[in-house]
């Protein structure tokens, strides 16, 4: 069931009608660009098509609670993309490439920024720092857990969890500095191995 935003009588608002993911991937969009203080009204009416008059109307609690939808949104993504490939059945390696496929699709292989990192540094990280741990927190689980499964010890598995993520940020951040999608790419196809490397009594 997706709810619609549209024209809410306002002279200003434009007629536009969006379902409840397209308006929050614009927004999205917006703070992934420029993060949440970056986030204008203007910038957030620009990209959805709708006047500040219904963006009130939609989000009574303006800008703050549109971050807020956002996260809620994020969360289904993650748990979709991220947690889901991790925790299914099959071998650890196969869940493992079908995990890095599933980060390759919401990176857009390396062309999009971390929406997570941007409301980091742009300014969400106080007002949202719960949310902001419990996006990573579900994708180290996640990650964890299947290492353990695989044979690494806890403490092992949270250290090559934590370096993988890592390495994803870094790769993200280094990818599109140097306008080399392809690092990003490159990252991802290694990290099955570097997470499985050495790893005792493996379970596949």
């Amino acid at each position: 069931m997706y709810r619609t935003f549209g024209y809410d009588g306002s002279p200003e608002a434009c007629h536009v009608k969006l379902t409840r993911d397209e308006a929050l991937h614009r927004i999205a969009d917006v703070f992934r660009r420029v993060g949440y203080e970056g986030a204008s009204l203007s910038e957030l009416s620009r990209a959805t098509g709708l006047g500040r008059a219904s963006l009130y109307h939609h989000f009574p609690g303006g800008k703050e609670e549109m971050a807020r939808e956002v996260f809620r949104w994020l969360g289904e993504v993650i748990a979709s993309e991220f947690v889901a490939p991790l925790a299914a059945s099959g071998r650890p390696r196969a869940r493992l490439e079908r995990w890095v496929e599933g980060v390759a699709r919401i990176y857009a292989g390396g062309s999009k920024s971390c929406l997570l990192g941007a409301m980091v540094l742009g300014g969400g990280s106080e007002i949202f720092a719960r949310e902001l741990a419990e996006a990573f927190r579900a994708q180290l689980r996640a990650l964890e857990r299947l290492l353990v499964e695989a044979g690494a010890n806890p403490a092992e598995a949270r250290r090559r969890a934590e370096n993988a993520l890592g390495r994803i940020q870094g790769a993200l951040v280094l990818g599109r500095g140097l306008q080399l999608p392809r690092h990003f790419r490159r990252v991802l196809a290694e990290l099955p191995d570097e997470l499985l490397a050495r790893i005792q009594r493996p379970r596949e």
